[in-house]
């Protein structure tokens, strides 16, 4: 990425877990002529679509050449080229997730990358002796420039995680002082700490959940659980965990804070050059994504929606100026999220314009932050709520089959088990439980259950893991017009529901 920047060439990352017809999408669009990739499998994803020109195998071709022949005067036309380049030229073209349509490529300049990396290393003062582990995609881009140019601009350390699989002991091997991901991440890792809990003797099980459940401040408590689990989570000398990309859950961030382990929320696009606004050091307030970073302007439109202006905003996407047009006002980037700010200048981000769901009675509903909540109950894997246009919310859920299986000594295929009364109550008592913390037109009327995971290989999810709503809605068309058609019963409907008025209920 660097040297393809330095030559005065435009990087285009794609994600390697996109279909073959979405990299050939993306690759048409901008007009690659050169494509780096690894291994025979990501050859013929892009060779059976006729283009580039030329693909470069990073095992083979880059392997194999040699310091000579970089040497032979190709590093002094390098830096030719480097000294050439303008700030105002484009350094990369970012094509965004596409939860609502096709990815849309975001035309970035070589000063909004500089801008941002400045004004995210000034935020949280990096210093050169921080290291940082990076684990998450280049392709994304809140990895490319907080885990790449940030510590570079700070003259900090990086070291390359071998993926999420060796997270737990890459952390261990190189004691970060710093760390950044996305909330999926920080939830594995609430989620592996609770289920080792359960598996410990019972005099530590049960002094490991007081530690998970209450305020930390026990001496004992202190002295003998609180380090061990902060050291195993964190190296031992890490200063604080970044999470970006989606929304963290009250009690997620809260966990981390409880232990001892600082970790903060920020809020960006693709479009903004990654981070928009985030909390930082004697800077945080709990549940928003922080204060704007330095140069950076946010105000909030009538209608709700987060407008941002400042160095990072892309300059349009690439070769599509009726989107372009769609995501400006008046020098302003509609960032299509909804959100508040306070009299601090703190934001809160409730939720996607495009995702509010609108009841039949006009009452308008923010389903990701209810999503997350749902989440977080120990039986439910994923969800996605219904209801645009419709009389009440309904919920597509997806139970958690590990733990379900494991707890409740449950036999079967996901197939059979969705339809078992067992797994239905349990799901109901989540949903019921966040419903008593609900005004009565948010609570879930009906649910039903999914067998199969949610996955990006299917089209479901974005490559940064957000649902595609629109394809999820389609896929389960039918499964949706049953909750709002099908009589009341004790695996369709919630209490919620069992509670609505006869008659002539909404």
């Amino acid at each position: 990425d660097l040297a393809i920047q330095a030559s005065g060439a435009i990087t285009v990352p794609i994600y390697p877990s996109l279909t073959a017809a979405t990299a050939q999408r993306i690759v048409r669009d901008c007009g690659a002529e050169l494509a780096i990739v690894s291994g025979q499998e990501l050859v013929q994803h892009l060779a059976s679509g006729g283009e580039p020109r030329r693909i470069v195998r990073m095992d083979r071709e880059v392997a194999e050449w040699t310091q000579t022949e970089v040497e032979g005067g190709l590093l002094d036309a390098v830096s030719t080229r480097a000294a050439a380049l303008k700030g105002s030229d484009v350094a990369t073209v970012i094509y965004t997730s596409g939860t609502t349509g096709e990815p849309k490529g975001a035309v970035i300049p070589h000063e909004s990358m500089v801008a941002m990396a400045e004004a995210s290393r000034a935020a949280f003062e990096l210093r050169p002796d921080d290291v940082l582990l990076s684990f998450l995609p280049y392709s994304h881009v809140f990895e490319r420039v907080s885990g790449i140019f940030v510590p570079i601009s700070a003259g900090a350390s990086i070291w390359i995680s071998r993926g999420g699989d060796h997270l737990v002991d890459d952390i261990a091997a190189v004691r970060p002082t710093l760390m950044m991901g996305v909330p999926r991440v920080f939830e594995k890792v609430v989620d592996a700490v609770q289920q080792e809990v359960s598996q410990q003797r019972l005099a530590r099980r049960v002094i490991a959940r007081w530690v998970l459940r209450r305020r930390i401040g026990h001496q004992l408590v202190d002295r003998l659980v609180v380090p061990t689990l902060r050291r195993r989570l964190t190296g031992g000398r890490l200063r604080f965990f970044i999470s970006g990309g989606a929304p963290l859950t009250a009690d997620v961030e809260d966990f981390f804070w409880r232990l001892g382990v600082p970790i903060y929320q920020g809020w960006g696009l693709t479009e903004t050059t990654s981070a928009v606004s985030a909390n930082r050091p004697g800077a945080r307030r709990a549940g928003t994504v922080g204060t704007p970073l330095p140069g950076v302007e946010v105000k909030v439109a009538d209608d709700g929606e987060l407008l941002v202006r400042g160095p990072g905003v892309m300059r349009g996407y690439y070769r599509n100026p009726d989107a372009t047009a769609d995501v400006f006002a008046d020098g302003w980037f509609r960032t299509g999220d909804i959100g508040t700010i306070d009299a601090d200048g703190y934001i809160t981000i409730t939720d996607r314009k495009k995702d509010l769901i609108k009841t039949a009675g006009g009452k308008f509903i923010a389903p990701q932050p209810l999503e997350a909540r749902l989440q977080r109950y120990r039986y439910i894997a994923a969800a996605m709520l219904v209801g645009d246009q419709r009389p009440y919310v309904a919920a597509l859920i997806l139970p958690a089959w590990g733990p379900l299986t494991r707890d409740q000594h449950l036999k079967g295929t996901p197939e059979q088990l969705v339809e078992d009364e067992r797994v239905r109550s349990l799901i109901k008592d989540g949903i019921d439980a966040l419903n008593r913390e609900l005004a009565s037109f948010e609570t879930i009327k009906r649910f039903r259950l999914v067998s199969r995971e949610f996955t990006e290989a299917n089209g479901e999810l974005t490559p940064s893991l957000k649902i595609k709503r629109r394809v999820l809605q389609q896929r389960y068309q039918r499964l949706i017009d049953e909750m709002y058609r099908a009589p009341r019963s004790p695996e369709a409907a919630t209490a919620a529901e069992r509670q609505r008025p006869q008659g002539g209920g909404s």
